[in-house]
C-alpha cells in the first residue's frame, strides 16, 4: 500500500476521533519537515525521550517534545514549519484589458473578506483576554478566601485548645468539622474551575492569534497581487467605542432579608458579594452562571457551590432580589416563588 495512502487514512481516524480537531502535534508529525522539526528542538535546547539524540530523532518523537512549548516566540517558530515555504514572485504580466480588471476586482473582494475576518478574530481575542484577565482576578480572590478559611479553621482550633473545660459536645465538634471541610471543599472546587477555564481562554488565544497570523498574511498577497498604481490608501480603522458600564440597583424585598435569618455570616457575605457583583459586571461575569427559570420570570445567579440567590428583572433595567436558597431545595423555593 502506498505509504501517503496509510497517512491519509490514519490522519481521517484522528480527525473524526478528535471531533474535527487535529493536535499540534499530529500536524507535526504528518507535515513537518524532519530537517526542521530537529533544528528547532536543538535550537530550544529540548531532550528527547526514549534515549534518542536529536539528529536521530524521528518525527514521532519530535512532535509531541515540540507541541508542549507555550513561549511565544517558540510557538511561531515551530508552527512556521507547517507553512509552505515561499513561492518566488512571479514577473507581472501586462494588463491584459478586461481579464486584468476581473483578477483585480476579485483580489479586493478577497482582501475586503479577509479584512473582515481579521478584525473579528482581532476583537474575539480582545474579549477573550478580558475573559481571562477576570478569570485571574477571580482566582486570586479565591485563593485569599480559602486562605483565610484556612486561618479562621486555626484559629477555631487554637480557641478550641485554649478552652478546653469549655469544649462543645462530639456532635457540634463534628457538624463544625464538616461544615468547614465542606466549605474548604466548595472553595477548591471553584478555583480548579477557574484554573481550567483560564487554561482553555489561553488556548483559544493562542489559536485566534495563529488565525489572524494566517490572515493577515493572506492579505499581504492578495495585496500584491494588485498593481502599485492601482491601490488605495488603507484608511486608519476607528477607536473602538468604550463598552457602557451600567450600575444595576438591586430592589431587596422582605423575603430576601427573611431568607437571611438563621444563616452563618460567611453564607450572608457570600451572597451580598455574587449581587453585587452582577450588579456591576453583569450576566457575563464568570461564576456566577446567571439563567432563567423554565417557564418563569425568575433568574438565579450563583453565590456559591450550594447556594443561589433568586431575582426578577425590572421594566426599567434593574433587579428585585427575591431569596436566598440552598441548590438541593430549588424545585421548591421555585414553585414557592411563582405562587407570588
Amino acid at each position: 500500500m502506498d505509504p501517503s495512502a496509510v497517512k491519509v487514512k490514519r490522519l481521517v481516524e484522528r480527525v473524526l476521533a478528535c471531533d474535527g480537531m487535529i493536535p499540534l502535534a499530529t500536524l507535526l508529525e504528518n507535515f513537518a519537515p524532519l530537517d526542521g522539526m530537529r533544528a528547532a528542538a536543538q535550537k530550544l535546547g529540548l531532550t528527547p525521550k526514549g534515549g534518542f539524540r536529536i539528529e536521530r530523532a524521528p518525527a514521532k518523537v519530535l512532535a509531541p517534545l515540540l507541541a508542549e512549548q507555550r513561549d511565544k516566540d517558540a510557538l511561531d517558530a515551530i508552527v512556521a514549519l507547517l507553512l509552505p515555504p515561499p513561492a518566488p514572485p512571479a514577473a507581472e504580466e501586462p494588463a491584459n484589458g478586461e481579464q486584468d480588471a476581473k483578477a483585480l476586482a476579485e483580489a479586493r473582494s478577497l482582501l475586503k473578506l479577509r479584512d473582515a475576518e481579521v478584525g473579528r478574530l482581532r476583537s474575539e481575542l480582545e474579549r477573550a483576554r478580558e475573559g481571562q484577565g477576570r478569570a485571574r482576578e477571580r482566582a486570586a480572590e479565591l485563593e485569599r478566601q480559602l486562605q483565610a478559611a484556612r486561618e479562621e479553621v486555626a484559629r477555631r482550633q487554637r480557641a478550641l485548645a485554649e478552652a478546653a473545660p469549655q469544649v462543645p459536645s462530639e456532635a457540634a465538634r463534628l457538624r463544625d468539622d464538616k461544615q468547614r471541610e465542606r466549605r474548604l471543599r466548595e472553595l477548591e472546587d471553584e478555583r480548579d474551575h477557574l484554573l481550567a477555564r483560564d487554561q482553555e481562554l489561553r488556548r483559544q488565544a493562542a489559536r485566534d492569534r495563529s488565525r489572524v497570523r494566517e490572515l493577515e498574511e493572506e492579505v499581504a498577497e492578495l495585496e500584491r497581487l494588485i498593481p502599485a498604481s492601482r491601490r488605495r490608501k488603507k484608511k486608519p480603522l476607528p477607536p473602538a467605542p468604550e463598552p457602557e458600564r451600567r450600575f444595576l440597583v438591586p430592589h431587596l424585598t422582605p423575603s430576601f432579608y427573611k431568607s437571611l435569618e438563621g444563616k452563618e455570616r460567611r453564607t450572608v457575605e457570600r451572597a451580598w458579594q455574587a449581587i453585587i457583583q452582577f450588579c456591576t459586571e453583569g450576566h457575563g461575569y464568570p461564576g456566577l452562571e446567571v439563567k432563567q427559570m423554565a417557564g418563569q420570570d425568575t433568574w438565579s445567579l450563583r453565590a456559591s457551590l450550594g447556594l443561589r440567590v433568586y431575582f426578577r428583572p425590572l421594566p426599567n433595567g434593574d433587579i428585585e432580589v427575591l431569596e436566598l436558597g440552598d441548590r438541593e431545595d430549588q424545585h421548591t423555593t421555585l414553585r414557592r416563588l411563582k405562587d407570588r
